[in-house]
């Protein structure tokens, strides 16, 4: 939930300024607060932090060639300067930066407070400084924060600053980390994401579940946390550009990564064919499919039920986080596919443990590299969709869609097909997302950007992508933005209904399309505003916007309709449409 950045052997010497600038690539992960501390030339540990966001922050600390750095997503403790990290231990020579959640903190913290450890917050976090410092006392640093985080239960990452020898240690247990080496300069970087050190080299070591890594001026080594053992540090070089991880020009990440959409769909044709056509086999032979994930990434999950089910194929999509029950149900004939943007959401990562340990196989469907979901999976679908920044997901969910019909083409033994239609996207949305689209986007914005209330409907492979364009509006523009399936209308949700409520109307040119368009005629009826997202013009729609006419891939132009809107609705109310409040990019904790 939260970023961790770290510099080891700054070449600039302006150590705090280089990790400034990585938070603020990091910001996407919390941004309720940010802080640094480091090794000054006086021989001591400095700190600053503030609360609020850093995108425009500066920092007044002296010059150094050893920091660490956190932007946090509060958990522990409300949103303060006392609060945020770095935490000090009793000594001032040690800080600490952490992201997840340390369940049995209270356990140590009563004891450390009888020893006479004095808090200064009401964080977990402090508590593992202050265990530290304890076992300072009869332990080496390194064994003494190796023995420290084997305490901890829950999923953390901690990054701890050494004054006295000068030196960063870090420990990962289902929290993302990641090392970087710059070999020319002999800079040492650690950070939640590579994005934050993407600028000074692509070289890197994912750290995996219970390593660490001890960083100095010398170097870095790996270790295993539970043994203490040295381990080989082995680096892969990564094939993403700065250029990815940039503005390029637009005003929001989010908006470029809307844009950048005719290129990542499209890309997607030329990924995994192998593994696709493999997996495919096994499912016609028999084995049964369950489809997990969380957020936009459940909607995924519904919509690959519905391409599987066009190609003949049964299968039982979850909420990663409503898997637990069903478990049990697994087996060696099972295959999971467990969809994540980040490869580190907890409750998705929780669903797949617990599948695997039935016996199912786990194939995963993610964007970045080197999560713990990937290492988890017999097989990996990467989806090549580039560095995500903005907070709300576009371009990797429609490249995990895009995966998604890949595979049910191919249990349909039509992946040839599949695989043409997935390429024409280039040339298709590189048509259709001009100028005119977002002036009609715009205008629509403007004549809704009032409204704290809309209602949307779709049927079939349009119920989750309603689902999917309604959190768009939600989580960009904070409109209450209620999805429904068409046939619940008659259910009770028609009593919603009012004069003037917009009601978004999501349809393709399918076997459906008339069921659609009279649950569009009762809502007009009781004086709804129908807004029609669809590739054709209808009488019922009182505004529309015209999508591309792709046959069932037509759900991803209208799903990319609610992405712009909510961008433009977002940016209108005022709120940040790469950082909404409350919400971070990867959700480690349960």
């Amino acid at each position: 939930m939260c970023g961790i950045f770290a510099v080891v052997n700054d070449k600039t010497n302006q150590a705090s300024q280089t990790v400034l600038e990585g938070l603020k690539k990091l910001e996407y992960r919390g941004y309720d607060s940010w802080g640094i501390a480091i090794k000054s030339a006086a021989s001591k540990l400095e700190v600053e932090k503030h609360v609020g966001k850093i995108g425009e922050a500066k920092t007044s600390l002296p010059e150094g060639s050893l920091a660490i750095g956190h932007t946090r997503w509060a958990t522990h403790g409300g949103v303060t300067d006392a609060n945020a990290h770095p935490h000090l231990d009793c000594t001032g020579k040690l800080a600490i930066i952490h992201n997840g959640i340390v369940e049995n903190y209270l356990e140590f913290k009563e004891d450390l407070i009888k020893k006479g450890h004095k808090f200064s917050s009401e964080t977990d976090t402090e508590t593992v400084a202050h265990l530290i410092e304890e076992k300072i006392k009869r332990l080496p640093l390194e064994k003494a924060v190796f023995e420290t985080f084997n305490l901890l239960v829950g999923s953390n990452a901690i990054g701890v600053i050494d004054m006295e020898t000068e030196t960063i240690i870090a420990c990962r247990n289902g929290s993302p980390l990641a090392v970087g080496v710059d070999e020319a300069n002999q800079q040492f970087f650690l950070g939640s994401d590579v994005t934050a050190f993407l600028k000074y080299t692509n070289s890197v070591h994912f750290l995996e579940d219970g390593e660490a890594v001890v960083m100095s001026r010398s170097g870095v080594k790996l270790y295993d946390v539970k043994s203490g053992k040295e381990k080989p540090l082995t680096l892969q070089k990564l094939d993403w550009k700065l250029e990815d991880a940039e503005k390029s020009g637009y005003p929001h990440f989010l908006l470029k990564e809307i844009m950048e959409q005719k290129e990542t769909i499209a890309k997607t044709a030329a990924l995994n064919e192998t593994e696709i056509i493999k997996i495919s086999e096994s499912i016609r032979n028999g084995d049964k499919v369950v489809l997990l994930g969380c957020g936009t990434a459940s909607y995924c999950a519904l919509a690959g039920k519905y391409f599987l089910a066009q190609a003949g194929i049964e299968s039982q999509a979850y909420g990663g986080y409503e898997f637990l029950p069903f478990s049990g149900f697994a087996n060696d004939k099972t295959v999971v596919i467990a969809i994540s943007q980040s490869g580190e959401t907890a409750d998705t990562l929780i669903a797949a443990r617990a599948a695997k340990k039935a016996g199912a196989r786990i194939v995963s469907i993610v964007n970045a590299r080197g999560s713990t979901l990937e290492r988890l999976s017999e097989t990996v679908l990467s989806v090549g969709a580039g560095p995500e920044i903005a907070v709300v997901s576009t371009k990797a969910f429609t490249a995990q869609l895009a995966t998604l019909y890949l595979l049910a083409k191919a249990c349909a033994n039509k992946y040839d097909e599949g695989k043409q239609r997935i390429k024409n996207f280039k040339e298709i949305l590189d048509r259709w997302m001009n100028q005119d689209l977002t002036d009609r986007l715009i205008e629509l914005a403007k004549n809704l950007i009032d409204q704290e209330h809309a209602y949307l409907i779709g049927k079939h492979l349009n119920y989750p992508a309603a689902l999917e364009f309604a959190l768009k509006i939600k989580e960009t523009a904070y409109i209450h933005a209620e999805p429904f399936a068409a046939g619940e209308l008659k259910h009770g949700v028609i009593t919603l209904i009012q004069k003037g409520t917009p009601c978004f109307v999501l349809a393709s040119n399918d076997d459906v399309k008339g069921e659609i368009l009279s649950s569009a005629a009762e809502l007009k009826a009781r004086g709804g505003k129908i807004i029609g997202i669809a590739p054709f013009r209808s009488e019922e729609f009182e505004e529309a916007v015209q999508t591309p006419d792709l046959g069932e891939l037509t759900v991803i132009p209208n799903i990319i309709v609610g992405q712009f809107l909510g961008y433009f609705l977002g940016v209108g109310r005022g709120a940040d449409p790469d950082k909404p409040r409350n919400l971070a990019k990867s959700v480690t904790v349960k």
